[in-house]
Protein backbone atom coordinates (compact mmCIF):
# COMPACT_ATOMS: atom_id res chain seq x y z
CA UNK A 1 0.00 0.00 0.00
CA UNK A 2 0.76 3.63 -0.36
CA UNK A 3 2.87 5.14 2.20
CA UNK A 4 1.33 8.92 0.78
CA UNK A 5 1.63 11.79 3.24
CA UNK A 6 -1.61 12.31 3.72
CA UNK A 7 -2.84 10.69 7.04
CA UNK A 8 -6.46 9.08 6.60
CA UNK A 9 -7.38 6.78 9.64
CA UNK A 10 -9.61 3.47 9.96
CA UNK A 11 -12.40 2.51 12.43
CA UNK A 12 -14.00 -0.72 12.75
CA UNK A 13 -17.26 -1.47 14.78
CA UNK A 14 -16.53 -5.27 14.49
CA UNK A 15 -19.89 -7.05 15.96
CA UNK A 16 -21.22 -10.38 16.03
CA UNK A 17 -23.35 -10.26 13.49
CA UNK A 18 -22.32 -7.16 11.41
CA UNK A 19 -19.23 -5.02 11.05
CA UNK A 20 -18.73 -1.20 10.00
CA UNK A 21 -15.89 0.44 8.83
CA UNK A 22 -15.30 3.91 8.61
CA UNK A 23 -12.22 5.91 6.37
CA UNK A 24 -11.41 9.46 8.03
CA UNK A 25 -8.72 12.04 7.27
CA UNK A 26 -7.20 13.88 9.63
CA UNK A 27 -9.59 16.83 10.18
CA UNK A 28 -12.02 14.81 10.91
CA UNK A 29 -14.12 14.34 7.89
CA UNK A 30 -15.46 10.97 6.95
CA UNK A 31 -14.31 9.86 3.26
CA UNK A 32 -16.42 6.65 3.00
CA UNK A 33 -18.04 3.89 4.97
CA UNK A 34 -18.25 0.39 4.79
CA UNK A 35 -20.47 -2.36 6.34
CA UNK A 36 -19.55 -6.31 5.89
CA UNK A 37 -20.40 -9.72 8.10
CA UNK A 38 -19.61 -10.19 11.95
CA UNK A 39 -16.51 -9.96 12.95
CA UNK A 40 -16.25 -11.74 16.82
CA UNK A 41 -13.00 -14.32 16.61
CA UNK A 42 -14.07 -16.43 19.14
CA UNK A 43 -16.78 -17.10 16.49
CA UNK A 44 -14.96 -16.88 12.87
CA UNK A 45 -10.96 -17.02 14.27
CA UNK A 46 -8.80 -14.42 13.84
CA UNK A 47 -7.76 -15.22 10.30
CA UNK A 48 -11.27 -14.98 8.89
CA UNK A 49 -12.08 -11.70 11.33
CA UNK A 50 -8.86 -10.08 9.67
CA UNK A 51 -9.55 -11.19 6.32
CA UNK A 52 -13.02 -9.59 6.45
CA UNK A 53 -12.06 -6.13 8.07
CA UNK A 54 -9.43 -5.64 5.27
CA UNK A 55 -11.63 -6.35 2.50
CA UNK A 56 -14.01 -4.03 4.20
CA UNK A 57 -10.84 -1.28 4.51
CA UNK A 58 -10.18 -2.28 0.85
CA UNK A 59 -13.78 -1.75 -0.26
CA UNK A 60 -13.86 1.86 1.71
CA UNK A 61 -10.74 3.13 0.07
CA UNK A 62 -11.95 2.31 -3.36
CA UNK A 63 -15.38 4.18 -2.71
CA UNK A 64 -13.29 7.17 -0.93
CA UNK A 65 -11.22 7.30 -4.54
CA UNK A 66 -7.95 7.00 -3.07
CA UNK A 67 -5.14 4.77 -4.33
CA UNK A 68 -5.60 0.68 -4.17
CA UNK A 69 -2.14 0.91 -2.36
CA UNK A 70 -3.02 3.68 0.51
CA UNK A 71 -1.61 2.60 3.71
CA UNK A 72 -3.77 3.80 6.70
CA UNK A 73 -2.09 6.04 9.56
CA UNK A 74 -3.79 4.18 12.01
CA UNK A 75 -6.74 1.71 12.05
CA UNK A 76 -8.98 1.30 15.29
CA UNK A 77 -10.44 -2.24 15.48
CA UNK A 78 -13.38 -2.24 18.27
CA UNK A 79 -14.60 -5.90 18.12
CA UNK A 80 -17.27 -7.90 19.71
CA UNK A 81 -14.64 -10.73 21.73
CA UNK A 82 -11.60 -8.14 21.69
CA UNK A 83 -11.88 -7.53 25.47
CA UNK A 84 -9.05 -9.54 26.56
CA UNK A 85 -5.28 -8.63 26.35
CA UNK A 86 -4.34 -11.64 25.23
CA UNK A 87 -6.30 -11.38 22.09
CA UNK A 88 -5.94 -8.00 21.37
CA UNK A 89 -2.04 -8.65 21.21
CA UNK A 90 -2.86 -11.45 18.95
CA UNK A 91 -4.68 -9.43 16.42
CA UNK A 92 -1.91 -6.81 16.17
CA UNK A 93 0.65 -9.42 15.48
CA UNK A 94 -1.03 -10.85 13.08
CA UNK A 95 -1.81 -7.76 11.50
CA UNK A 96 1.92 -6.69 11.33
CA UNK A 97 2.74 -9.94 10.24
CA UNK A 98 0.13 -11.05 7.30
CA UNK A 99 -1.09 -7.18 6.44
CA UNK A 100 1.99 -5.67 6.83
CA UNK A 101 0.69 -2.45 4.38
CA UNK A 102 -2.12 -1.92 6.02
CA UNK A 103 -1.74 0.35 8.50
CA UNK A 104 1.05 1.96 10.39
CA UNK A 105 -0.35 1.79 13.56
CA UNK A 106 -3.48 -0.39 15.78
CA UNK A 107 -5.51 -0.21 18.33
CA UNK A 108 -7.34 -3.42 19.17
CA UNK A 109 -10.02 -2.72 22.08
CA UNK A 110 -13.55 -4.22 23.21
CA UNK A 111 -16.77 -3.07 21.18
CA UNK A 112 -17.47 -1.03 24.11
CA UNK A 113 -14.58 1.33 23.90
CA UNK A 114 -15.45 2.87 20.62
CA UNK A 115 -19.00 3.87 21.65
CA UNK A 116 -17.75 5.63 24.62
CA UNK A 117 -14.82 7.15 22.31
CA UNK A 118 -17.31 8.62 20.07
CA UNK A 119 -19.27 9.80 22.58
CA UNK A 120 -17.33 11.30 25.51
CA UNK A 121 -13.91 12.39 25.48
CA UNK A 122 -13.31 12.40 28.99
CA UNK A 123 -14.52 8.87 30.03
CA UNK A 124 -17.67 7.39 31.26
CA UNK A 125 -20.01 4.24 31.89
CA UNK A 126 -21.20 2.33 28.41
CA UNK A 127 -24.29 0.56 29.14
CA UNK A 128 -25.01 -2.48 26.33
CA UNK A 129 -28.42 -3.90 26.71
CA UNK A 130 -28.95 -5.34 23.22
CA UNK A 131 -29.18 -8.78 22.61
CA UNK A 132 -26.84 -9.63 24.88
CA UNK A 133 -25.61 -7.03 27.59
CA UNK A 134 -22.48 -5.50 28.89
CA UNK A 135 -21.02 -2.41 31.41
CA UNK A 136 -17.77 -0.64 31.19
CA UNK A 137 -16.22 1.73 33.05
CA UNK A 138 -13.71 4.05 31.31
CA UNK A 139 -11.76 6.48 33.60
CA UNK A 140 -10.16 9.74 32.66
CA UNK A 141 -6.90 8.12 32.87
CA UNK A 142 -7.79 5.29 30.74
CA UNK A 143 -8.20 2.34 33.63
CA UNK A 144 -11.10 0.28 33.16
CA UNK A 145 -13.38 -2.09 34.40
CA UNK A 146 -16.29 -3.92 33.73
CA UNK A 147 -19.51 -5.92 34.69
CA UNK A 148 -21.38 -8.22 32.54
CA UNK A 149 -21.09 -9.40 29.07
CA UNK A 150 -20.46 -13.09 29.78
CA UNK A 151 -22.67 -14.60 27.14
CA UNK A 152 -26.76 -15.68 27.97
CA UNK A 153 -25.58 -18.79 29.79
CA UNK A 154 -23.81 -16.93 32.53
CA UNK A 155 -24.33 -13.13 32.23
CA UNK A 156 -26.46 -11.04 29.75
CA UNK A 157 -28.63 -9.81 32.71
CA UNK A 158 -31.28 -7.31 31.68
CA UNK A 159 -30.51 -8.01 27.82
CA UNK A 160 -33.28 -9.19 25.24
CA UNK A 161 -32.42 -12.66 25.60
CA UNK A 162 -32.83 -12.21 29.78
CA UNK A 163 -36.09 -10.41 29.54
CA UNK A 164 -37.90 -12.91 26.85
CA UNK A 165 -36.36 -16.13 29.18
CA UNK A 166 -37.71 -14.45 31.93
CA UNK A 167 -41.21 -14.42 30.69
CA UNK A 168 -41.11 -18.10 29.54
CA UNK A 169 -39.91 -19.04 32.93
CA UNK A 170 -41.78 -17.62 35.13
CA UNK A 171 -45.05 -18.70 32.72
CA UNK A 172 -44.02 -22.35 32.86
CA UNK A 173 -43.01 -21.87 37.05
CA UNK A 174 -46.71 -20.61 36.99
CA UNK A 175 -48.25 -23.43 35.22
CA UNK A 176 -46.67 -26.33 36.99
CA UNK A 177 -47.48 -24.74 40.43
CA UNK A 178 -43.79 -24.78 40.91
CA UNK A 179 -44.02 -21.49 41.94
CA UNK A 180 -47.69 -19.15 41.25
CA UNK A 181 -47.29 -15.45 39.75
CA UNK A 182 -49.24 -12.87 41.16
CA UNK A 183 -49.84 -11.28 38.34
CA UNK A 184 -51.99 -13.17 34.92
CA UNK A 185 -49.83 -15.17 32.70
CA UNK A 186 -52.84 -14.72 30.38
CA UNK A 187 -50.75 -12.05 28.19
CA UNK A 188 -47.22 -13.16 28.20
CA UNK A 189 -48.31 -16.44 26.80
CA UNK A 190 -50.27 -15.05 24.22
CA UNK A 191 -47.32 -13.26 23.33
CA UNK A 192 -45.26 -16.41 23.23
CA UNK A 193 -47.47 -18.72 21.55
CA UNK A 194 -48.25 -16.01 18.59
CA UNK A 195 -44.84 -14.98 18.13
CA UNK A 196 -43.32 -18.41 17.69
CA UNK A 197 -47.08 -19.87 16.10
CA UNK A 198 -47.03 -22.38 18.63
CA UNK A 199 -50.17 -24.25 20.16
CA UNK A 200 -49.73 -25.36 23.48
CA UNK A 201 -46.14 -24.67 25.01
CA UNK A 202 -44.36 -27.48 24.71
CA UNK A 203 -43.94 -26.01 21.51
CA UNK A 204 -41.19 -23.70 22.74
CA UNK A 205 -38.85 -26.09 23.77
CA UNK A 206 -37.70 -26.69 20.41
CA UNK A 207 -36.98 -22.99 19.81
CA UNK A 208 -35.02 -23.36 23.29
CA UNK A 209 -32.96 -26.66 22.70
CA UNK A 210 -33.12 -28.42 19.23
CA UNK A 211 -33.18 -25.21 17.15
CA UNK A 212 -32.61 -22.54 19.39
CA UNK A 213 -31.98 -19.28 17.17
CA UNK A 214 -30.39 -16.61 19.76
CA UNK A 215 -31.45 -13.57 17.45
CA UNK A 216 -34.93 -14.95 16.91
CA UNK A 217 -35.36 -15.13 20.73
CA UNK A 218 -34.34 -12.52 21.66
CA UNK A 219 -36.79 -10.88 19.06
CA UNK A 220 -39.71 -11.68 21.45
CA UNK A 221 -38.24 -9.17 23.88
CA UNK A 222 -39.99 -6.14 21.49
CA UNK A 223 -43.43 -8.22 21.55
CA UNK A 224 -42.93 -8.57 25.24
CA UNK A 225 -42.28 -4.79 25.58
CA UNK A 226 -44.99 -3.60 23.48
CA UNK A 227 -47.48 -5.84 25.54
CA UNK A 228 -46.23 -3.85 28.64
CA UNK A 229 -46.78 -0.41 26.95
CA UNK A 230 -49.46 -1.10 24.95
CA UNK A 231 -51.56 -3.63 26.67
CA UNK A 232 -50.20 -2.23 29.96
CA UNK A 233 -49.91 -6.31 31.00
CA UNK A 234 -48.71 -6.01 34.71
CA UNK A 235 -46.33 -9.04 34.50
CA UNK A 236 -44.68 -7.59 31.36
CA UNK A 237 -44.18 -4.69 33.24
CA UNK A 238 -42.92 -6.14 36.29
CA UNK A 239 -40.34 -7.69 34.35
CA UNK A 240 -38.84 -4.88 32.46
CA UNK A 241 -38.90 -2.91 35.74
CA UNK A 242 -36.84 -5.87 36.87
CA UNK A 243 -34.23 -5.71 34.20
CA UNK A 244 -34.27 -2.17 34.99
CA UNK A 245 -33.17 -3.01 38.59
CA UNK A 246 -30.26 -4.90 36.96
CA UNK A 247 -29.10 -2.32 34.98
CA UNK A 248 -28.53 -0.57 37.55
CA UNK A 249 -26.21 -3.64 39.25
CA UNK A 250 -23.98 -3.25 36.11
CA UNK A 251 -23.10 0.65 37.56
CA UNK A 252 -23.40 -0.87 41.08
CA UNK A 253 -20.69 -3.22 40.00
CA UNK A 254 -18.19 -1.06 38.56
CA UNK A 255 -19.38 2.00 41.31
CA UNK A 256 -15.82 0.67 43.47
CA UNK A 257 -13.29 1.20 40.41
CA UNK A 258 -15.01 4.65 39.38
CA UNK A 259 -12.70 7.61 39.29
CA UNK A 260 -14.20 10.84 42.22
CA UNK A 261 -14.86 13.09 39.38
CA UNK A 262 -16.68 10.71 36.85
CA UNK A 263 -19.20 10.58 39.44
CA UNK A 264 -19.15 14.27 40.09
CA UNK A 265 -19.07 15.90 36.60
CA UNK A 266 -21.92 18.59 35.79
CA UNK A 267 -25.03 16.66 35.02
CA UNK A 268 -23.72 13.36 37.04
CA UNK A 269 -21.94 10.31 35.84
CA UNK A 270 -22.37 10.07 32.02
CA UNK A 271 -23.69 6.83 30.88
CA UNK A 272 -24.17 5.95 26.99
CA UNK A 273 -26.45 3.51 26.40
CA UNK A 274 -26.29 1.17 23.51
CA UNK A 275 -28.99 -1.76 22.40
CA UNK A 276 -33.08 -2.39 21.67
CA UNK A 277 -33.56 -2.88 24.63
CA UNK A 278 -33.31 0.95 26.06
CA UNK A 279 -35.91 1.40 23.40
CA UNK A 280 -38.54 0.60 26.23
CA UNK A 281 -37.14 2.64 28.53
CA UNK A 282 -40.17 3.65 30.70
CA UNK A 283 -40.40 0.29 31.59
CA UNK A 284 -36.91 -0.03 32.91
CA UNK A 285 -36.98 3.42 34.15
CA UNK A 286 -38.83 2.44 37.59
CA UNK A 287 -36.63 -0.25 38.96
CA UNK A 288 -33.51 1.44 37.53
CA UNK A 289 -34.04 4.43 39.71
CA UNK A 290 -35.42 2.25 42.84
CA UNK A 291 -32.18 0.02 42.68
CA UNK A 292 -29.37 3.36 42.17
CA UNK A 293 -31.19 5.01 45.20
CA UNK A 294 -30.95 1.91 47.83
CA UNK A 295 -27.36 1.40 46.80
CA UNK A 296 -26.69 5.20 46.50
CA UNK A 297 -24.75 5.00 50.00
CA UNK A 298 -22.17 2.56 48.47
CA UNK A 299 -21.77 4.08 45.09
CA UNK A 300 -21.73 7.49 45.91
CA UNK A 301 -23.27 7.59 42.41
CA UNK A 302 -25.95 10.87 43.30
CA UNK A 303 -26.31 12.01 39.82
CA UNK A 304 -26.76 10.39 36.22
CA UNK A 305 -27.28 11.76 32.61
CA UNK A 306 -27.72 9.02 30.09
CA UNK A 307 -26.81 9.39 26.37
CA UNK A 308 -27.96 7.92 23.11
CA UNK A 309 -25.40 8.13 20.67
CA UNK A 310 -26.54 9.59 17.08
CA UNK A 311 -23.41 8.42 15.20
CA UNK A 312 -21.81 5.34 14.52
CA UNK A 313 -19.54 3.95 16.87
CA UNK A 314 -16.72 3.31 13.91
CA UNK A 315 -16.28 6.68 14.76
CA UNK A 316 -14.82 6.50 17.99
CA UNK A 317 -12.58 3.36 16.74
CA UNK A 318 -10.82 5.74 14.17
CA UNK A 319 -10.27 8.40 16.69
CA UNK A 320 -8.96 5.68 18.60
CA UNK A 321 -6.57 4.22 15.92
CA UNK A 322 -5.13 7.65 15.38
CA UNK A 323 -4.38 7.84 19.38
CA UNK A 324 -2.32 5.15 19.24
CA UNK A 325 -0.45 6.87 15.95
CA UNK A 326 -0.45 9.80 18.67
CA UNK A 327 -2.59 12.29 16.89
CA UNK A 328 -5.96 13.46 17.59
CA UNK A 329 -9.42 13.20 15.66
CA UNK A 330 -11.30 16.39 16.22
CA UNK A 331 -14.93 14.50 16.27
CA UNK A 332 -18.32 16.71 17.11
CA UNK A 333 -19.11 15.18 20.44
CA UNK A 334 -21.60 17.56 21.17
CA UNK A 335 -23.86 16.12 18.04
CA UNK A 336 -22.63 12.31 18.53
CA UNK A 337 -25.16 12.17 21.41
CA UNK A 338 -27.67 13.30 23.42
CA UNK A 339 -29.13 12.89 26.54
CA UNK A 340 -32.47 11.03 27.32
CA UNK A 341 -33.00 10.95 30.88
CA UNK A 342 -31.38 12.81 34.05
CA UNK A 343 -31.92 12.64 37.36
CA UNK A 344 -30.72 12.76 40.78
CA UNK A 345 -31.00 10.19 43.35
CA UNK A 346 -31.98 10.18 47.23
CA UNK A 347 -31.41 7.17 49.64
CA UNK A 348 -34.25 5.13 50.15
Amino acid sequence: MSTSSVEIFGGVEGGASNTKFVLMNSEGKVLSISQGEGTNQYLIGVDECLRRITALIKDAILKAGLPEDTTLYGLGMSLSGGDEKLVQEQIKEAVKTNYPNLTKHTFVGSDTQSVLASALPNGGVVLIAGTGSNCQLINPDGTMARCGGWGHLIGDDASAIWITLKAIKVYFDHEDGFLPCPHSTAVVRETIFNYYNIQDRSGILDHLYTNFNKAKFAGLCKELAEAGIVKKDPLCCEIFKEAGRLLAKHLYGVSTKMHKDLKEREGGLPVVCVGSVFKSWQLLQPGFVEEMSATLPETGIREVTLLRLNSEASLGAAALGAEAAGKQLPLDYANNASAFFHTKFTES
